[in-house]
């Protein structure tokens, strides 16, 4: 039986190391053709009813930011089914934009110029509110820099073990 003391420490080592967690993943698939393999990079809402998760996608030379949200679909702005209403608040800078809307209603493309500044907030250490109809969620730039370099520079992440195909 562990003692009262052996408890509280390893209580606490679990605490502190689920609270300095970073909420930036990142995945690679690497399929042996350039042109095939891609690195993500997501920071994931905690609230999945009405949150909105952030994604960059890099797949060879192109980056795509996509917003993700996991309950009912987005209307389409203004009747136009490619298109929904984006707001952001970037340090009480509103902004607003209209962001490709994918079929379902559920995942959003960014406009290119949208997409640079979000990565240059992120990259100032800025904290950047999304805001969908019946979605919210603020991003916070914690890693996001040392992250995104990763993004960019997916062969520091590769594993060197291949398996041969």
């Amino acid at each position: 039986m562990l003692k009262k003391s052996h408890c509280l420490f390893f209580l606490s080592v679990y605490l502190f190391a689920c609270s300095s967690q970073s909420q930036w993943t990142s995945d690679q698939v690497e399929s042996g053709k350039k042109e095939f393999s891609s690195t993500k990079l997501s920071y994931l809402s905690k609230d999945p009813v009405y949150g909105i998760d952030l994604e960059f996608l890099k797949i060879e030379e192109r980056l795509n930011v996509y917003l993700n949200v996991h309950s009912v679909p987005v209307p389409p702005h203004q009747g136009n089914q490619k298109n929904a209403l984006l707001k952001l608040d970037i340090d009480g800078e509103i902004l607003r934009c209209e962001t490709y809307r994918l079929e379902g209603g559920q995942r959003f493309l960014l406009p290119d110029e949208m997409t640079k500044i979000v990565i240059e907030s992120l990259k100032n250490n800025k904290e950047i509110t999304f805001i969908l109809p019946g979605y919210r969620s603020t991003i916070k730039a914690e890693d996001f820099s040392t992250k995104f370099d990763q993004l960019l520079n997916p062969f520091l992440l590769q594993n060197p073990f291949h398996l041969p195909i």
